[in-house]
């Protein structure tokens, strides 16, 4: 069960973006969606200094969701973690992971209920993985 604590709220969400993703079709000299994703998200957290307080964003290498660019891992610590693919570097995006990102740091575990996804989430999860234990 989902639950809120002032605790939970005080832990550190990190969003990972795969900074190397880019689609089949794109030539391997353009600038990758992936990237394009960090940038937007940057900006984003920047406009949203409430958000930004609660959420750490870094970029990585490779995720190696290759078949679901662009893709991105939201993690916390005690928290289930979550990855996800097949975003566009875009505005709707943004949204869409924003919102995720405010449901997932409301919770205590790291569960956010089915009724509470941004409907952009849906069929993009790639996998959950638990929570480290201590």
């Amino acid at each position: 069960m989902t639950r809120k604590t002032s605790e939970s709220q005080s832990m550190t969400v990190e969003l990972v973006v795969c900074e190397t993703c880019r689609r089949p079709e794109d030539p391997p000299e353009a600038v990758r969606p992936g990237a394009e994703l960090v940038a937007l998200m940057e900006r984003a957290l920047a406009e949203a200094p409430d958000l930004a307080a609660q959420v750490r964003l870094r970029p990585m290498r490779c995720l190696m969701s290759c078949r679901r660019p662009c893709a991105v891992a939201v993690r916390s610590a005690a928290r289930m973690s979550y990855v996800l693919g097949d975003f566009a570097p875009d505005e709707m995006t943004v949204e869409t992971l924003t919102a995720y990102l405010r449901a997932y740091a409301a919770t205590e575990d790291g569960i956010v209920p089915f009724k509470q996804w941004p409907q952009g989430v849906k069929g993009r999860f790639v996998s959950r993985l638990p929570p480290l234990e201590d």
